[in-house]
């Protein structure tokens, strides 16, 4: 029993821990917060989904905006209908990596960028075909998701809270125990104080809100009132959760023999043909885990985003999901989700200070359009030149110069 307890709280995954502990600090500390970072969170995911495709089994594809469009759209449709919203991500991502895998059957005879022009092809026509066949503008609107107005969530958000900082404080505790260098040990000591710190009182503000938040509403707290407090945090919860568990998934997927077979056929899939992968089973199999993490995404865009339209499948949504990917590092784990996380910030900031340059003269309508998506090429473009294995990737492969220079600064080497 105390080793599998050693081996959840394992020194080398504080960092882990710590990220995900202070992730779930930020809306006790900004409010606001937790209404703005959901939509991000979003991008992230569908950025790491899109890593499992290109990243690992090395398929392009330009049309991912399917699986995520098909994920919001189901999950609109079903919400509608009265169904419970946990049990439409799981439908809405089974339903969008069975799509993708549909998607993904002509590869085995168009290969390369004849095949990701087919893609975008079959997600532009489907997007097309529902505004024909509605002809009209097709709008579904979901409204307030019950489940995100239980109290019953907030608690759950603070056991995992609480959880995930305790795992933090041992993982940490433990990596302080370990390290034989004086200087790096005073250094741990340090960043483990300043963490604790943080989440202490993270955890006392979330705490102490829950308990005034209950005493109000025992005192019949104004419905409104009741919404604002819990909407944005169960939302909040909700979309990292989903990331955090998508991640982990991905990662025990590519670290297992299929990832490795997703990797080979990467590399070379004439040679791992030749030692026996049948490299299009894998590619399809490359196709469900990152329709399905697509179409997860696009619930969660859902419960954000609560109006629905064709543009879910615009072309825009797969740019999001390439570009994120690329800039944060295509096949790591990591790297796409802040790759994502970052695009997706960059796009709604960019989509939101264009109407101020039409009011002020500067653009015309058209041209706002293409704002972000230009600005964000730009990004792309400096990226790739500055840092061509992308944000983690370049850390991952030339981080150890750095990490070497502040050792020798701090003294680390000497000690």
């Amino acid at each position: 029993m105390v080793e599998r307890i050693k081996g959840i709280a394992l020194p080398q995954r504080f960092l882990g821990y710590a990220v995900v502990s202070l992730m779930m600090l930020l809306p006790w500390l900004d409010r606001s917060l937790a209404t703005a970072l959901p939509l991000a969170l979003v991008w992230g995911m569908l950025a790491l989904s899109y890593n499992v495709l290109l990243g690992f089994a090395g398929v392009p594809s330009f049309g991912h905006a399917l699986p995520f469009g098909l994920g919001a759209f189901l999950t609109a449709i079903l919400l509608r209908a009265g169904f419970p919203y946990l049990f439409t991500i799981i439908i809405a991502g089974l339903a969008a990596a069975l799509a993708y895998v549909a998607m993904g059957l002509p590869a085995y005879r168009v290969k390369g960028l004849y095949y990701g022009i087919l893609t975008l092809a079959t997600a532009e026509a489907v997007r097309s075909a529902i505004e024909s066949y509605a002809r009209t503008t097709v709008a579904i609107t979901v409204g307030t998701i019950p489940e995100f107005t239980s109290v019953a969530g907030l608690y759950l958000y603070l056991v995992v809270f609480t959880m995930f900082s305790i795992l933090t404080l041992a993982s940490g505790i433990m990596g302080f125990i370990y390290s034989k260098r004086t200087a790096l040990k005073v250094f741990k000591a340090v960043l483990l104080a300043l963490i604790t710190g943080l989440l202490v009182f993270g955890l006392y503000s979330a705490y102490t809100s829950t308990y005034s938040f209950l005493v109000q509403l025992e005192e019949t707290l104004p419905y409104v009132k009741m919404i604002r407090f819990l909407y944005p945090l169960n939302l909040y919860f909700v979309s990292l959760m989903m990331l955090y568990i998508s991640y982990y998934i991905i990662k025990r997927i590519v670290t297992s023999p299929l990832g490795s077979s997703f990797i080979a056929i990467r590399e070379n899939p004439v040679r791992a043909s030749v030692i026996g992968y049948n490299v299009f089973t894998h590619q399809l199999a490359a196709f469900f885990a990152s329709g399905l993490f697509a179409g997860i995404s696009g619930s969660i865009y859902v419960a954000v985003i609560p109006t629905v339209m064709p543009d879910v499948f615009a072309t825009d949504k797969t740019f999001i999901a390439l570009t994120g990917a690329i800039i944060g590092g295509l096949g790591t784990l990591v790297g796409p989700v802040v790759g994502g996380v970052i695009a997706g910030i960059l796009r709604d900031y960019l989509s939101n200070i264009t109407p101020a340059l039409i009011t002020a003269g500067w653009i015309s309508q058209q041209q706002a359009q293409l704002i972000p998506s230009f600005m964000l090429g730009v990004i792309y473009i400096g990226v790739v030149l500055g840092l061509p294995y992308g944000i983690w990737g370049t850390w991952l492969l030339k981080g150890w110069k750095l990490k070497r220079r502040i050792e020798k600064l701090l003294g680390f080497e000497t000690s």
